[in-house]
């Protein structure tokens, strides 16, 4: 049974709507999917539905964008519950974030010289949604960077230590872990490569962390067994995904491409029902 829980459709930075991600799925013969949007839910009903057709189980996520000193934290939420009223205010508080961190952006751009004005970057998106991914698009389009260095220019530019990079915002990676819970989902830490100290991870754990997404296009073999351990550790779950967008060309790795055990899914949902079974339990 082939997998891929870490997911992006054009609802936030990916390429493909969610439609097309399940059918993508199905012709590629992966039976689990998860749909991971940035601060973002709304393309789980259409991925759900397709799902439902086509014989893909799709599992509805999200992937929230959060900030340390020294790196980006991002943690994702599995089988978030969809009619938390919670989830959608506090999404579209984010979503609204995510522009004013868009404006700051393009202003430092600015002041660097790459003049990009704010509607052609939120014309890129889709429902007001934008991000880095959007900016970078614009410019490449623009003129003002190159699609062939493109890892480069985006890190000298867009990347956590880059000339015009603003933080997210909204949440820390605590307020992070405790939201997913509140609305019935597993928070999970995702790609945590080797830049998020492990005093930090400690202090997820603390409040309601419940995995590691190990495997990562990102992760060397090395990263992949330190986190195995970290998380066996710590009775942790492991996770999975391929963090496919298809933004670029030289994307690491496509849809379903990663080598992730099948038996990962079924330890995510049974994690999954214990949260639930606890939330739901009779009080003595």
């Amino acid at each position: 049974m082939a997998v891929d829980l870490h997911v992006h459709s054009n609802v936030s930075d990916g390429v493909h709507s969610p439609r097309e991600l399940v059918e993508m799925a199905r012709d590629k013969g992966i039976s689990v999917l998860a749909l991971t949007d940035h601060d973002s839910v709304d393309g789980v009903p259409s991925a759900l539905s397709a799902g439902e057709e086509l014989g893909v189980f799709v599992i509805p996520g999200v992937e929230l964008s959060t900030d340390i000193e020294d790196a980006e934290v991002h943690i994702l939420g599995f089988y978030i519950d969809m009619t938390s009223a919670k989830l959608h205010e506090t999404l579209e508080r984010l979503k609204r974030g995510r522009i004013k961190r868009c404006e700051r952006i393009l202003a430092r751009l600015k002041a660097l010289g790459i003049d990009i004005p704010l509607s052609y970057v939120l014309d890129l998106g889709k429902e007001g949604f934008t991000g880095r991914s959007h900016i970078w698009r614009a410019m490449v389009n623009l003129g003002f960077a190159r699609p062939e260095k493109s890892y480069g220019d985006f890190q000298r530019y867009l990347g956590k230590k880059g000339l015009a990079y603003v933080e997210h915002g909204g949440m820390s990676p605590e307020e992070a872990v405790e939201f997913i819970r509140d609305c019935l989902g597993v928070p999970v830490l995702a790609h945590p490569g080797t830049e998020i100290p492990l005093c930090v991870i400690e202090g997820l754990i603390e409040v309601g962390l419940e995995g590691i997404e190990a495997y990562h296009p990102s992760h060397s073999k090395e990263t992949r067994r330190k986190w195995l351990e970290f998380a066996n550790s710590r009775g942790l779950i492991v996770t999975g995904g391929s963090d496919f967008h298809k933004v670029s060309p030289d994307e690491p790795v496509g849809l379903g491409s990663m080598n992730i055990p099948s038996d990962i899914a079924l330890e995510l949902t049974k994690r999954w029902l214990k949260i639930t079974s606890c939330k739901f339990a009779p009080a003595h």
